[in-house]
């Protein structure tokens, strides 16, 4: 969700076309006598009349303009769907292995590091202006994954991760430039039990396979998504996400940088550590080559601050984009590259299809 933006240089545009509109002829010749004097004051005053009419109806165009620039900026109400395709590999359960010579025995299950896995995790958003510098929104996540572990076969899960509700509010600070904060509330909807590190021949009644792999799923699309929204894939975790934006536009350039903190309080005993920290940097910069063409990069990185070994490490993430515009309807596409950290680590890349819409 993004609050609207004024551009200034547009209103300075209408404002010269309007001026130069306003511009009157110059009277006829005055030496002109009798008839001729009279047939120049009344030929003056029409072309008067007529530059008043050309000046009101320039306006009246101008201010549609304006109208539809604003419509399409800041749209009183937006959508968007976000999907990311991830392939890379996660902790898993396997049924433990038995040697053909062993005695038969109560089934049993490990955790197995490196699974291969595909994942598909959908974020759907809406947010809604509620005045012009004040808005809010939701993201709800959505992901299905498939694991496919050496030596078992393959198994694939669906759930719901945390639905976020945000607030945010912006405004102008200088030419061009728009300063947003925001607060987001990851409520704990998300399905799943962290797989325990020591997880080795665990009999089948003692532990619940649909939550582990739930776990599994959440890994999968936080390594896909590149770290960046891992309150939204955090099983039994509340988040507290303050955020600080800039967005800068000018002649078809837009510069988006901003910076966030998860905080990730453990609502479940049975988690290894009660709060998890991290936070968020991200830069976006992108240039319209045409009123319907964007190309942009963007970067960001997770540095995590508080938890285990495993949320203190640093991850960073590049993903070049390509934006269409159709009226107040934006598809995209990019390529997510892992660069650093666990994302890295683990292998995961990801492709991401998206559309937002402002109405």
């Amino acid at each position: 969700m993004r609050l609207p933006v004024l551009s200034v240089a547009l209103c300075t545009l209408c404002s010269l076309l309007a001026a130069r509109a306003g511009v009157a002829r110059a009277a006829d010749d005055e030496s002109s006598e009798g008839d001729d004097h009279a047939e120049a004051e009344e030929h003056e005053a029409t072309e008067g009349a007529d530059a008043d009419k050309d000046k009101d109806a320039d306006k009246d165009a101008d201010k549609g303009e304006k109208k539809k620039h604003k419509r399409e900026e800041e749209a009183g109400v937006s959508v968007g769907l976000d999907l990311v395709l991830g392939w890379g590999k996660v902790p898993f359960v396997i049924p433990t292995p038995t040697s053909a010579t062993s005695a038969p025995q109560v089934a049993t299950f490990s955790r197995q590091d490196q699974t291969p896995s595909n994942v598909q995790s959908f974020i759907l958003s809406a947010g809604v202006e509620l005045s012009r510098h004040v808005g809010i929104g939701v993201r709800a996540p959505l992901t299905f994954a498939t694991f496919n572990p050496d030596g078992a076969p393959s198994r694939s899960t669906a759930g719901v991760g945390n639905v976020e509700l945000e607030g945010e509010y912006g405004g102008s600070v200088a030419h061009g430039l728009r300063l947003v904060g925001a607060l987001g509330l990851a409520l704990p909807t998300a399905q799943g039990d962290e797989i325990p590190d020591t997880l080795v021949n665990a009999p089948v009644g003692s532990i619940d396979q649909s939550q582990l792999d739930h776990s599994s799923m959440a890994k999968a699309a936080a390594y896909a998504r590149g770290y960046e929204d891992n309150a939204l894939f955090e099983p039994n975790r509340f988040g507290i996400v303050p955020k600080v934006g800039l967005l800068y536009r000018t002649h078809g350039l837009s510069i988006e940088p901003y910076v966030k903190v998860e905080n990730l309080v453990g609502t479940s005993s049975y988690l290894a550590n009660g709060y998890v920290g991290e936070l968020v940097g991200a830069l976006r910069v992108g240039y319209w080559i045409r009123k319907q063409f964007e190309l942009a990069v963007r970067g960001w990185f997770n540095t995590g601050f508080a938890g285990g070994d495993e949320d203190k490490k640093t991850s960073a993430t590049v993903e070049p984009q390509i934006v269409l515009r159709f009226g107040p309807v934006r598809p995209y596409a990019g390529l997510l590259l892992p660069v650093a950290g666990p994302p890295n680590d683990n292998g995961f890349i990801g492709v991401r299809i998206g559309v937002t819409a402002g109405f």
